[in-house]
């Protein structure tokens, strides 16, 4: 345990010297924030559209912004190139276990690289007006639990990254390998289209998966859009979602190592 908190470490603050990719990223995400925000307005027109506001789907857009390195499914850095040219062989030979470093790397980039940009996308947004900026959390209990689901959030989406790193191995294509999982993780976890703004049919198929859990949830914490009571249910349920996703994570990738046969001489 204590070599992977060291890896998170190193990870954690070689992430934290990419500033100028920060500050280009937040450009980015302020852009795309308010393209959205603008987009779904036109189509809630009445104001209301299944119980969410103007005001709640402006927050939830600039949320997912403000995250957004957070929840988009990456890859550790230069895992994929280390498969493809088999210079993953030279991991082998460490007494620790590979899924378990790799995590632990994904892990630390992924939480400095947010704490790079999100404070100045917050701080931003709230002072924008009422229907294009971020409103505060309805109370302080909801905010300590959107804090609680945001990071097993972030601990799912590494989870959910692992699996990129399994098809890597299998087609020896990084391109794919993440295109392929984060477009269905985007996809079916509102990262594309809030959840709330999808059909009711939908809806009830999408909330029973893991994908829900990286943002659409602890954000719906955050603007109100569900109770104290079910958010403590749902918590439970994204913490067993997690363990269950390691764990046949882990099954693969011992699959995948054991019939990895490096090339050349």
């Amino acid at each position: 345990m204590k070599s992977y908190l060291g890896i998170f470490k190193m990870e954690f603050k070689g992430e934290l010297q990419y500033r100028s990719k920060a500050i280009s990223g937040i450009f980015t995400q302020f852009f795309w924030g308010i393209l959205q925000i603008l987009l779904y307005a036109a189509f809630m027109s009445d104001g209301m559209v299944d119980g969410f506001s103007i005001n709640q789907m402006a927050s939830y857009i600039w949320l997912g912004q403000a995250f957004f390195v957070m929840r988009y499914i990456t890859l550790p850095n230069k895992v994929g190139d280390q498969i493809i040219d088999g210079n993953v062989c030279y991991k082998f030979v460490r007494p620790i276990n590979l899924y378990n470093q790799w995590y632990s790397e994904h892990l630390g980039q992924k939480i400095a690289s947010t704490l790079l940009r999100f404070p100045i996308i917050i701080i931003i947004a709230l002072f924008l007006p009422a229907g294009l900026g971020l409103s505060m959390p309805v109370s302080a209990l909801a905010f300590v639990l959107f804090l609680i689901s945001l990071f097993l959030g972030c601990f799912l989406s590494v989870s959910i990254s692992m699996f990129a790193v399994y098809f890597i191995f299998k087609t020896l294509s990084t391109k794919g390998a993440v295109t392929l999982v984060s477009t269905i993780s985007g996809l079916l976890g509102g990262m594309y289209i809030p959840l709330p703004l999808m059909p009711d049919i939908l809806q009830k198929v999408l909330n029973y998966l893991p994908f829900r859990y990286i943002s659409d949830f602890p954000f719906r914490i955050y603007i109100g859009n569900v109770s104290i009571n079910e958010a403590l249910i749902q918590i439970g349920i994204s913490l067993a979602w997690l363990l269950i996703i390691i764990v046949l994570g882990k099954l693969l990738m011992n699959r995948a190592l054991k019939k990895t046969i490096i090339q050349g001489g």
